[in-house]
Order: C-alpha cells, then sequence, then structure tokens
C-alpha cells in the first residue's frame, strides 16, 4: 500500500469518526459552537501555557515511544500512541474555538522538538497531522458538542491520523510486513486516543470547570 492510499483510508477514517461525533451525542454537552477565530489574549496565553506544559511533559513519553517504534515498528508503540494529545483536548474545552488544538499540537510539538525529542524538527508534523486529526471530527459537530463521546472520537481521530506522519517519517509503505503491522495497529491506536488524549482531556476540562476559572477562559 503506497502513503497516498493510507492517507486516503485515514481520511475516511477521520470521516466516519466524525460524523459518529455528530449524530450520535452521547454524555452531550451542547454549546454555542460555530466557527468562531476571534482569540482573546487571554484565550491565546492559556493555549501557549497548556502547549508549553505538555510538550515538557510529553518529551519524556516521545523519546519512549521513538524507541519503541524505531525497533518494533507499529505495533510497538500502539498502546502509547494516543497519550499525546490531552492537552489539545483539555483547551478546546476550556477556550471552545475552532484552531484551538491544531495551535497547541504546532506549539507542544515546537517544545518538544527544543527539547530533545530524537525526531528533532520532524516532531512538528506530529502536531499538525495530531491536530487536524482532532479538528475534522469538532468540525462535524461545528464546534458545539462538547460531551465526552465526542472528545473520545476527537482523541481516536488525532492519534490515528497521527500515524500518517509517522508511516512518512519512518519508511513504514516501503514493506508490506509493516504495512499489515500499520493496519492491525489501527485500532489499538484509536482506543489508546480516545482514552488517554479524549476522555482525559474531558476529564481534566471537567475538573477545571468545578472552579472559577473557566469565568475568565471560556468564551462561548
Amino acid at each position: 500500500m503506497t502513503l497516498p492510499l493510507m492517507l486516503v483510508v485515514n481520511i475516511v477514517i477521520l470521516a466516519v469518526l466524525g460524523l459518529i461525533a455528530r449524530f450520535v451525542k452521547i454524555g452531550g454537552d451542547e454549546g454555542k459552537g460555530g466557527f468562531n477565530f476571534n482569540y482573546s489574549t487571554s484565550d491565546l496565553i492559556i493555549l501557549a501555557v497548556i502547549g508549553a506544559i505538555s510538550g515538557v511533559i510529553n518529551t519524556g513519553t516521545g523519546i519512549v515511544w521513538n524507541a519503541a517504534n524505531s525497533a518494533g515498528g507499529p505495533l510497538a508503540g500502539a498502546a502509547l500512541q494516543g497519550a499525546f494529545m490531552w492537552a489539545y483536548l483539555l483547551a478546546f474545552f476550556l477556550i471552545r474555538k475552532p484552531g484551538t488544538m491544531l495551535i497547541v499540537g504546532l506549539v507542544e510539538t515546537s517544545i518538544e522538538a527544543l527539547l530533545g525529542n530524537p525526531s528533532g524538527l520532524s516532531t512538528l508534523g506530529w502536531g499538525l497531522t495530531q491536530g487536524i486529526g482532532a479538528e475534522a471530527v469538532m468540525a462535524f459537530c461545528m464546534y458545539g458538542n462538547f460531551g465526552w463521546l465526542a472528545f473520545a472520537l476527537a482523541g481516536a481521530a488525532a492519534s490515528q491520523f497521527g500515524t500518517v506522519w509517522t508511516a512518512y517519517l519512518f519508511g513504514w509503505d516501503s514493506s508490506p510486513e509493516i504495512v499489515t503491522q500499520y493496519w492491525q495497529a489501527a485500532a489499538i491506536n484509536m482506543i489508546s486516543g480516545a482514552i488517554l488524549s479524549g476522555l482525559l482531556g474531558f476529564w481534566l476540562g471537567k475538573m477545571v470547570e468545578r472552579t472559577n476559572l473557566l469565568r475568565a477562559t471560556r468564551r462561548e
């Protein structure tokens, strides 16, 4: 399977996850939603802080993940694949504006690159693809579904779509055996992303919601 075909299949996966998030509203917390790109100064500060903190936290995880994938291929790092995007979903829960997850992804992976991720500046590719994956699911919901299922699906999408960059970077499309492992790992990647990023980000957001901080951070 060629890399462009892998990309197409992953886009289809994003669309399926997005449609589920749009029409299956479990744990529904409906909000204003919409494509409001009017970021306030406090929004941008929150994105920078969350991105920086998660970049530091994810640097150690990234070293372990890189080693596992380099040594054992797609299946080796699949369980850890979904552990990197929790900050994307947390930021979206707080700010509730399109582009939030992509911005945090790029900030977070920039910090990882500066702190010594083995992939160097190529780490930004994961921030881009993972951010796009999460944004795609929420875009299907018009950025108005803040239930736990939508967050879990966004985490799953981010995790799986990020593997497109991994496949490109590690040359996984060059070996039929590795391609087979890649698709075998897809379910693990998505479950990992749903739990370790989607549900964790949602839970962290709910924890913040119990404080008065959302009065200053959330713009609906």
